[in-house]
């Protein structure tokens, strides 16, 4: 390892040994998950300041390339989380359910959308956020309890968790996430040169032992979904966090996230983790799992630092969100018929989990979820699994997509696009592959 990487090293800059370094990652000469020598080792090898290396390194972190892992040193990342395990080579005429998408079935009918596009003609010095929409959001909000704030409107949540930690975050600092964790999220923090903590959870949601431990390895900021939990479905119940609640009191410094992302589709209680004495925090509502992920908008309520950064970063860069998808946004938001639409969407969703956690359970198979659009089934060989079930038809994601640093062996199922029959074919084709084999239940 250590010879490959100085016979590839030219220039001894720092930006010289990092396009070196990313030449052996992406020729495949570096593995995802190798660990790179300790600073001190490289640097004395190649004969240059210790500086100049860990300069080199933060570049390979804040591009993605690798991983700080503090004192457990640098490794090679993971390639970019998609289907994973060689699935996508399979997916010509495969059935998607991987994707964790809400059914186009249950969306609102685009012929409809027309009636609620009547914006003014903006341009640019112009407020970057519709009064009328804040106004919704506001209420929104404040009729489920959170504490009052500045509300933001952003491309979608995963556009304004990025913004909020780029304006709190450093390079190379820690974030606590839950475990398993959405993998859109960990790529996020992947891509910003930022490290995943793991938060371990049971059936009730973070356990408080757990993100007191990753609270005291120094994380700077703790992203946390109250309900419908990607990958597992879990509703986090007031009681629990009441108790992690307890242990954020004594680490108020953090800046804490809230991704409330099926806010819109819940009928489970709004809770939150936010207190009166916590300077740094975000809620993020997105409107995607309601209205479909091309309406790309969500809502947010955040403290007045927070949202002041925030703003100033939208201002210098995608200076906001169009003005069209804003009154659109209202515009559904305020239709009784849309509300209607999202009723039965939400029922529909929670019809068609609980007949997969039927049909598993006829299989003594355990799948997990209380509410959301997918089934969480911890289950042996899951990487397997997943190719045997490709190869007759069926994409899933398997455990590995949502590990963060512990091993997870289980299958995400979006069970929200499956039609009744579909459901009894799918457990039939699992039951199958698994040929007779025991589970692994966590």
């Amino acid at each position: 390892m250590v010879q490959t990487i100085l016979a590839a090293i030219k220039e001894h800059t720092a930006d010289g040994i990092y396009h070196a370094i990313r030449g052996l990652i992406e020729a495949g000469d570096l593995a995802p998950g190798a660990a790179l020598p300790p600073i001190r080792q490289l640097a004395g090898g190649i004969g240059v300041n210790p500086n100049t290396l860990a300069t080199a390194y933060r570049k390979l972190a804040a591009a993605g390339l690798t991983e700080a892992l503090g004192r457990a040193g640098t490794r090679v990342a993971g390639r970019p989380l998609a289907f994973g395990g060689g699935l996508l080579a399979l997916a010509h005429d495969a059935r998607d359910l991987a994707s964790g998408s809400p059914d186009p079935a249950f969306l609102p009918d685009p012929s409809l959308f027309h009636r609620h596009l009547r914006p003014t003609p903006r341009s640019y010095g112009q407020p970057m956020y519709d009064a009328a929409l804040v106004a919704w959001g506001a209420d929104w909000f404040a009729g489920d309890g959170h504490p009052p704030g500045s509300v933001l409107i952003v491309g979608g949540a995963m556009d304004g968790m990025e913004r909020a930690l780029a304006v709190h975050l450093r390079l190379g600092d820690t974030v606590a996430v839950e475990e398993p964790c959405f993998p859109g999220t960990l790529n996020l923090l992947r891509q910003m040169g930022l490290h995943a903590v793991g938060v371990e959870m049971d059936r009730d949601g973070m356990r408080p032992e757990s993100l007191e431990r990753a609270l005291a390895q120094g994380c700077k900021a703790l992203i946390w979904t109250p309900r419908a939990h990607n990958p597992t479905g879990i509703d986090t119940g007031s009681a629990r966090a009441a108790e992690l609640a307890a242990v954020l009191a004594d680490w108020p410094e953090p800046l804490l996230i809230e991704d409330d992302h099926y806010a819109l589709l819940s009928q489970a209680p709004s809770l939150s983790l936010i207190s009166p004495e916590r300077p740094r925090w975000l809620v993020l509502r997105s409107l995607s799992k309601g209205f479909g992920p091309d309406l790309r908008l969500a809502l947010g309520l955040a403290d007045p630092i927070t949202a002041q950064r925030l703003q100033l970063r939208q201002s210098v860069g995608a200076r906001w969100v169009s003005h069209l998808l804003q009154t659109l946004a209202l515009g559904l938001l305020q239709d009784d018929s849309i509300r209607q639409v999202l009723t039965g969407a939400a029922a529909h969703y929670e019809k068609q989990r609980r007949q997969l956690i039927a049909a598993l359970a006829q299989q003594e198979l355990v799948g997990h979820g209380a509410t959301g659009l997918n089934v969480w089934l911890p289950i042996d060989n899951d990487e397997a699994l997943a190719q045997a079930l490709a190869s007759r038809g069926w994409l899933v994601r398997s455990g590995s997509n949502f590990r963060v640093g512990r091993p997870l062996t289980a299958l995400r199922i979006t069970s929200a696009v499956m039609q009744d029959d579909e459901i009894e074919r799918f457990v039939s084709d699992l039951a199958e592959c698994l040929r007779g084999g025991r589970t692994s239940l966590a």
